[in-house]
């Protein structure tokens, strides 16, 4: 089966969940289910790859206590304000991590490189994706189908723009395949989907002259979330980060774009728009 037809079937079953999630599921659980589901398996994508994980040293520990931490992270700022919730929420992060690293003694010569990772692993993924389900809690499902759209749609045209123009390399150290026309076209997608699935469509009260920079913007902290990733992988010698969906390889090769992109919407949103 082509590398195609896998992305568009893996897509033809994740879809629908999510528009579930978004449109017909009244409370904001389903959203909070989904960002858990991604936050925290990005984050044992990003544990995996790091450490490494191998059969000597499953690591079974740090993982499960790190799923336990991230999926507080993404779930207490929906149940709580987020500006109460966070500080206590990283305090504990730190503790309790270092405390797991601590009681693995025979790992205790890569232990502080284990505890960086820990922590690096619950502020990049479940942090990140933590934002995603506080627009569903404040009454704005319409956002969420437009921070989707934004990394879907800049990720889609950068591809195409890549393959049809693309000649000036955007940072090869790290991504190769990359190009500023293929970057260019990030942000014409991006600024389509602000622009048009937005003010055109879901979101009428949002103005051209808001939606125009936001697809901006949006599309280059994608595009930074990508190239994040890309370096990841490239420091720790992988292809994919993992297996888990076909065609696309892991949860965090997913999402890499959409981490990113959703503080810089959320942040729009509670503070502009």
């Amino acid at each position: 089966m082509g590398e195609t037809l896998k992305r568009l079937l893996t897509a033809a079953v994740l879809v629908p969940f999510v528009l579930l999630a978004i449109f017909a599921d009244p409370t904001s659980y389903g959203v909070l289910v989904l960002a858990v589901i991604f936050g925290v398996g990005a984050q044992d994508e990003f544990i995996r790859m790091a450490l490494p994980v191998s059969d000597e040293d499953p690591a079974i520990r740090i993982r499960v206590a790190s799923a336990l931490l991230g999926t507080a992270v993404v779930v207490l700022p929906s149940l709580y304000t987020p500006g109460v919730a966070l500080p206590p929420m990283l305090a504990l992060c730190v503790l309790a991590s270092g405390m797991v690293v601590l009681s693995r003694r025979a790992q205790l010569p890569n232990a502080g490189r284990h505890f960086t990772v820990t922590l690096g692993g619950l502020l990049y993924a479940p942090a990140l994706m933590s934002v995603l389900p506080l627009l569903k809690d404040s009454g704005r499902p319409e956002w969420l189908t437009v921070v989707l759209c934004m990394a879907f749609f800049s990720d889609t045209v950068a591809y195409f723009f890549g393959r049809a123009f693309g000649k000036h390399k955007l940072y090869p150290a790290v991504s190769p395949a990359k190009s500023w026309e293929g970057a260019f076209g990030g942000v014409l997608g991006s600024c389509l989907a602000t622009a048009g699935v937005g003010s055109m469509w879901l979101l009428p009260d949002l103005p051209l002259s808001h939606a125009i920079p936001l697809g901006i913007f949006g599309s280059v902290a994608g595009q930074t979330g990508d190239l994040v990733e890309s370096m990841l992988k490239r420091t720790f010698g992988v292809k994919d980060s993992g297996t888990i969906l076909p065609g696309h390889g892991g949860l965090l090769d997913r999402v890499d774009a959409l981490l990113f992109v959703a503080p810089v919407t959320y942040y729009y949103v509670t503070l502009i728009g």
